[in-house]
């Protein structure tokens, strides 16, 4: 029989008798505190918070389109629909709108990268014009070429920056 079988019984008191046996301690010196001592001074009160206001529930909220094609008969009912924020400064206001399905490859190619081609809408005179959002009336800025010359639609049929007169 080799060594270690005989030598298990007595590895396992081992753990027993360190148990068992006095450690002796030695007492440490505690530094000085870092902090100083608490002064006798009452921290002063806390400001009064006001009293919560009790939740109420949210007003009604009517929508409606904001095409410009509603019936007499509908404008009493979107006078207390949301209204559409105002065109902001510099945008242009839109004569005649056109909703493209596709713009042209030309316009397409001069918008800012990630910019949606549903944004782009033609206006009445031929130029397109891009929206960031939604406004009543209609308005946009102008789609413009690397020269920055606006993109219109010419009488001839081709996209691209209007011929000088």
């Amino acid at each position: 029989m080799t060594r270690m079988p005989r030598l298990l019984p007595a590895l396992a008191v081992l753990p027993l008798l360190a148990a068992c046996a006095e450690v002796p301690t030695t007492a440490v010196v505690q530094p000085a505190p870092v902090f100083p001592a608490p002064t006798t001074q009452a921290a002063p009160a806390p400001a009064p918070r006001p009293a919560p206001t009790p939740l109420q529930a949210p007003a009604q909220v009517t929508t409606a389109p904001l095409s410009s094609g509603a019936s007499s008969s509908n404008s009493s009912t979107t006078s207390s629909a949301a209204a559409a924020p105002a065109p902001t400064a510099g945008a242009i206001t839109a004569s005649n709108p056109r909703e493209l399905g596709t713009p042209p490859e030309q316009v397409t190619s001069a918008l800012l990268p990630g910019t949606p081609p549903s944004a782009v809408f033609q206006n009445g005179d031929g130029c397109y014009l891009f929206s960031i959002e939604r406004t009543e009336p209609l308005s946009g800025y102008p789609v413009r070429d690397e020269n920055g010359v606006p993109i219109c639609e010419n009488d001839d049929g081709s996209v691209g920056p209007r011929p000088s007169s």
